[in-house]
């Protein structure tokens, strides 16, 4: 049931359907990223659908991310404002879902010349960082993880792949722009 949103929507989906996830109390990074309007402002489309992305607040780096979805019938608004923040050369786009104002959910970002990908983070891989102490948070039940504030140090631990492959790198979700 995958629409527009992408990312977005995976990340909602996962909440809602019980899947697990992987959050954070804080939005992860260690700064917001500057982001600007001709990188980001316009359509994009991931698989046949349009996404409208706009940037809100450049030096904060709060986008606004709005998707159509079709629900019982009817067509249906999605829109959630997304905090991108930063970490040496990385970029994480954080969220909060209206479903579930608790956590941040979060993926890692990249925006290259027309192009966004992102790769979720491998909830498997976070739970066991988490229950070796390696990095500070817990395991809820149903295999959610959450992640406590992280330091510049956790992130380098999780962005440098010296304790394995904390991301899916192999299936990101990429939009292609289409239009300002």
């Amino acid at each position: 049931m995958l629409q527009a949103g992408g990312f977005w929507a995976v990340m909602v989906v996962a909440v809602v359907c019980g899947c697990a996830t992987v959050a954070s109390v804080e939005p992860v990074g260690e700064r917001p990223k500057e982001i600007f309007h001709d990188d980001w402002d316009g359509a994009w489309i991931h698989k046949e659908q349009p996404v409208k992305i706009r940037v809100t607040d450049q030096q904060k780096g709060m986008l606004q991310v709005a998707w159509v979805e079709e629900k019982g019938g009817h067509f249906v608004l999605e829109s959630y404002q997304i905090e991108m923040r930063e970490a040496g050369e990385w970029t994480f786009g954080n969220f909060k879902t209206k479903e579930s104002p608790g956590p941040y959910l979060w993926a890692l970002i990249r925006n290259d010349q027309g192009q966004i990908i992102i790769w979720t983070p491998d909830p498997a891989h976070f739970r066991k960082l988490v229950q070796t102490g390696v990095l500070p948070g817990k395991v809820e039940k149903g295999g959610d993880v959450v992640l406590e504030k992280l330091t510049s140090e956790h992130l380098k631990i999780m962005m440098s792949g010296a304790r394995g492959v904390c991301f899916d790198w192999k299936n990101p979700t990429v939009f292609l722009r289409v239009g300002k």
